[in-house]
Formats: structure tokens, sequence, C-alpha cells
């Protein structure tokens, strides 16, 4: 009984570090959407709800989205300056 007693504290710690985490994460990705330049302002707010509305699944969706549109940013900006070359 004595050793339920002391997991007990540590789970609950354990579980406040893991929502920290992605609380932070979520403000994080959220000033990450605001700050970039790839979207409307509208697509910004339909993004920011994503993330805080379906917190792991959404934050996961829009990071995955954000990374490969700047990507294909960087790509295209590559494509622009090797044909100034050519």
């Amino acid at each position: 009984m004595a050793t339920l007693r002391l997991l007990m504290p540590a789970f609950e710690i354990v579980l406040a570090l893991v929502a920290l985490v992605v609380v932070a994460f979520q403000a994080w990705l959220t000033r990450r959407v605001f700050r970039s330049q790839l979207y409307e302002q509208k697509q910004k707010i339909w993004q920011a709800q994503l993330i805080w509305l379906l917190p792991i699944l959404g934050a996961g969706l829009v990071f995955t989205i954000l990374q490969e549109d700047k990507q294909a940013e960087r790509q295209a900006e590559r494509d622009a300056a090797s044909q100034l070359k050519s």
C-alpha cells in the first residue's frame, strides 16, 4: 500500500509534465502559424482553431502542413535562383 502512495505523486508529476509539453508545443505552433507569410489571416485562424480544439491530432496535422509548405517554398526559391543563374 505504501508503494502505491509513492507511485501516485510520481504519476501525477509525469502527467502534469506531459500536459505542459503539449500546451507549450501548441503555443509555439500557434505563434509559428501567425508569423508565417504563407497563409491569409482567415487560414491562420482556422489552423489555430484546429491546434487548440484537437490538441494532439490537430497540432500534428498543422505542424506537418507547415513543414511541407516551408519545404515547397524553399524549393521554389532554389528553382528561381537557378533560373536566374542560367
